[in-house]
């Protein structure tokens, strides 16, 4: 008995010994991961690997990596959290055309819905929920309708991918969806928080650039858009002793609600066809795009493609000029939604003419859109309108080359039949306009110029440059009196040359013309949901570093 007992004090002693070494180890690893070569950078990183018999795996890297060493296999993605320090947050994901494009696909949305779990959640919280805690009744027909579409159209994108390019890659639009979803519920498991999204939300997140604006559909009342409009603006800058400048610029106006902003780079090895040993792989791989949380488009409507010696810019703005309703958009269950139809013609596009053709293919929705592309190398631009049944096209490259100015701000250009003229406007309009013309092309010459422009800076004393956007912008309503949660939320600036894209820059935020204070919160609209945003928007432009090129 007495040897039993004195075992078990030699071995309890042993251990004690055993655990201190052990908490001396661990305090030493947390002083070194606290202050060591760990950094705290707020940049996440994950890969995702993929075989036939194990299906898929996500590997979370963690913090303070460096990029370049981050492992491809299927595919990768960095998310960096900035919007409370710049307005933006950024995520870069990258595919290898190794892989069959269905799992590329499926492995981008992995990656993306597992790192921007939360920031997802916010932006649902913020706009999906609100409107649904409001009018569940509609939310249920639209969830329903939503539902319905995405049956129809994916069983003829399943059926038709393997022969038609445009149907291929709606196919991998809507799994790269599945992705998104799953890696999102795989995160929320993962962080043991007690939420919860239905597979409906998603869609509605992934199409919200498709759904009418609801706020006018639900209680009738008149639409914010009809005050405040987004914008494109283009204008040649001259240089001395080089070629001029394009300058790209787009506004978007939206619901404040939506000010949880992504910056996003998507740079996909996928196949005009899905046999991936012999078919080419799509014109353009890499499109980088202003957007939100749950979007796999846009949705303000601004992209930039990206390919050896070749760009292409793509800007869009709602046309004012129809009458839109939620029940007319729900009655063509079997339309391509516009989101999966942009994000086709964005990867299938070689010019401005072959975006503007796979943007007609099916092209039966309620959404009316005006779009300018510009192919700066060659200093070619088109104007399109996407109305209900059809596209219209123009090159306008000649007009902007005679008056160095072009802006688009959702009114119909292209066909006299179908230009709306308001009862308002003044007989002279036209010569407003030229007079308008006039002084961009004499006041606006520089890329300062163009900035203080495009996002009305704030001065003491009215300028030029924010009378001159605020006569481009609106003609009606007070841009300088914030009275609804709704206006321009961010502006996007492309400068490009022959060579290519010189600079992209954005800035998020609402304009605030003739102020001195910046949009807060807490001051204007604090009952308005906006989880996750900061309180004050008062940040400079940004210019992302893209790692993986």
């Amino acid at each position: 008995m007495l040897k039993v007992v004195g075992a078990s004090w030699l071995q309890t002693r042993i251990s004690t010994y055993i655990l201190v070494a052990v908490a001396l180890l661990g305090i030493g690893a947390i002083i070194l991961g606290e202050y060591g070569h760990v950094e705290q950078d707020g940049t996440y990183s994950a890969t995702v690997s993929w075989n036939h018999k194990g299906g898929y795996r996500i590997d979370f890297w963690g913090q303070g990596n460096d990029l370049a060493d981050v492992r491809l296999n299927a595919a990768r993605a960095y998310y960096k959290t900035g919007i409370f320090e710049s307005g933006w947050s950024i995520i870069e994901i990258e595919t290898s055309s190794k892989y069959p494009d269905t799992v590329q696909a499926y492995a981008a949305g992995l990656l993306e819905g597992s790192l921007t779990w939360q920031m997802i959640h916010h932006h649902w919280h913020n706009t999906v929920h609100v409107v649904c805690e409001k009018w569940p009744g509609e939310c249920e027909k639209l969830m329903r309708f939503l539902r319905e579409n995405t049956a129809i159209v994916r069983e003829r994108a399943e059926r038709l991918a393997t022969t038609d390019p445009f149907w291929h890659m709606v196919r991998l639009f809507y799994i790269q969806l599945d992705g998104l979803e799953a890696g999102w519920r795989f995160a929320v498991r993962r962080s043991r928080q007690p939420v919860e999204m239905n597979k409906e939300h998603f869609l509605w997140l992934a199409m919200a650039a498709d759904l009418p604006d609801l706020e006018r559909a639900l209680n009738g009342s008149e639409s914010y858009r009809d005050y405040i409009k987004g914008m494109i603006f283009l204008k040649s800058l001259p240089r001395e002793g080089l070629n001029p400048l394009i300058a790209i610029g787009h506004t978007t106006a939206a619901p404040y609600a939506k000010m949880l902003r992504l910056l996003k780079k998507y740079t996909f090895g996928y196949h005009v066809l899905p046999i991936s040993k012999t078919s080419a792989p799509v014109p353009s791989r890499t499109i980088i795009m202003s957007s939100y949380p749950g979007a796999l488009s846009s949705h303000d409507e601004f992209y930039l493609m990206q390919e050896e010696n070749r760009e292409l810019i793509v800007a869009g703005t709602p046309l004012a000029a129809t009458n839109r309703s939620l029940r007319n958009f729900m009655n063509a269950k079997d339309q391509v939604l516009s989101s999966a139809r942009v994000m086709a013609a964005n990867r299938l596009a070689m010019d401005g003419g072959s975006w503007s053709r796979s943007m007609s293919s099916q092209n039966d929705a309620d959404v009316a859109r005006q779009w300018v592309t510009v192919e700066p190398r060659d200093r070619i631009v088109w104007l399109v309108e996407q109305l209900p049944g059809f596209v219209r096209t123009a090159d306008i490259s000649e007009r902007f080359a005679e008056t160095d100015v072009f802006w688009a701000i959702g009114e119909v250009r292209l066909g006299e039949a179908n230009v709306v003229i308001s009862e308002n406007e003044e007989e002279d309009d036209d010569v407003a306009k030229s007079e308008l013309v006039a002084r961009l092309r004499s006041n606006i010459t520089t890329t300062e110029h163009f900035r203080r422009l495009m996002r009305g800076y704030n001065h003491e004393e009215p300028t030029i440059e924010n009378e001159d956007q605020a006569r481009i912008l609106t003609d009606k309503g007070d841009l300088e009196k914030v009275d609804l949660p709704f206006g321009i939320i961010d502006t996007k600036i492309v400068l490009a040359d022959v060579n290519g894209v010189e600079s992209f820059e954005v800035t998020s935020g609402p304009h605030m013309l003739g102020s001195m204070q910046p949009f807060r919160w807490s001051t204007t609209f604090p009952n308005v949901s906006h989880v996750g945003q900061p309180d004050v928007f008062d940040f400079d432009s940004v210019t992302p570093l893209w790692v993986w090129l």
